[in-house]
């Protein structure tokens, strides 16, 4: 059983990486698509609309479940395209690559504000 705040972490890497990935292009985020869980989807909404709030990402409607034509945000891309100062990858790269997510998405918010 996870927590509310790991699932906002997962979601948050998940979505973060794709939507970085596939820039500028804009995708659909299914939720479904994003965890198997059916008792994580209320967290998973709720972490899409927090990124939409904070200016991260965008997308043009909600749908049942499915965020429609989602695209990272200026302020999005440049806070994934921040490279910390003690170490050589973006935020971005260290998503894709690293196991310490509940880290990268807490530098990640900590720079939205």
């Amino acid at each position: 059983m996870t927590t509310n705040r790991q699932d906002f972490n997962n979601c948050t890497a998940s979505v973060l990486q794709l939507l970085y990935e596939k820039f500028p292009n804009e995708v659909d985020v299914m939720i479904e698509d994003l965890t198997e869980d059916k008792e994580l989807n209320d967290n998973y909404f709720a972490t899409m609309r927090f990124l939409r709030r904070e200016n991260l990402i965008y997308y043009q409607e909600l749908d049942f479940s499915n965020f429609k034509r989602t695209v990272l945000t200026a302020k999005g891309l440049s806070i994934l395209d921040t490279t910390p100062d003690d170490i050589d990858i973006n935020l971005a790269q260290q998503l894709i690559n690293s196991d310490k997510i509940a880290i990268i998405v807490q530098n990640i918010i900590k720079l939205a504000t």
